[in-house]
């Protein structure tokens, strides 16, 4: 009985081991056939494909700049933005005594509190 525990537990190995081995020479195989792909590819210079590439290479580069500027215009308007805000609260400092601007914001935050109890949806029974 042990002996035939062992064959069957031996005989799962040698699967296990078998599939590893198609899985190992499966993956090695994929690897060279795209590798074989890529240097066909690289070596065509018919017009269509040389009219790819220039196409492709000219989304990427567009991509590229309007990401560099969409992030330029996005530091250079939050920079202006939080710059505007100071000049507004030094502004508003220098006017307005500091109880007064105490009591503004509490006024500011009951209204918004009001807005947001009006707003909410009410249950239905």
């Amino acid at each position: 009985m042990e002996k035939q525990i062992m064959d069957i537990l031996n005989a799962g190995i040698g699967i296990f081991q078998s599939g590893k081995e198609g899985l190992d020479k499966a993956k090695v195989q994929l690897e060279q056939t795209y590798n074989e792909l890529v240097s066909k590819g690289a070596s065509d210079n018919s017009e269509d494909s040389v009219k790819v590439r220039q196409s492709v290479d000219k989304i990427l580069t567009d991509i590229k700049e309007f990401s560099s500027v969409a992030g330029k215009n996005y530091d250079e308007t939050r920079s202006k933005i939080v710059e505007n805000y100071a000049k507004i609260s030094e502004e508003i400092k220098s006017r307005m005594p500091e109880g007064k601007i105490e009591s503004v914001k509490a006024k500011i935050n009951e209204v918004a509190e009001s807005i947001k109890k009006s707003s909410a949806p009410t249950a239905k029974a």
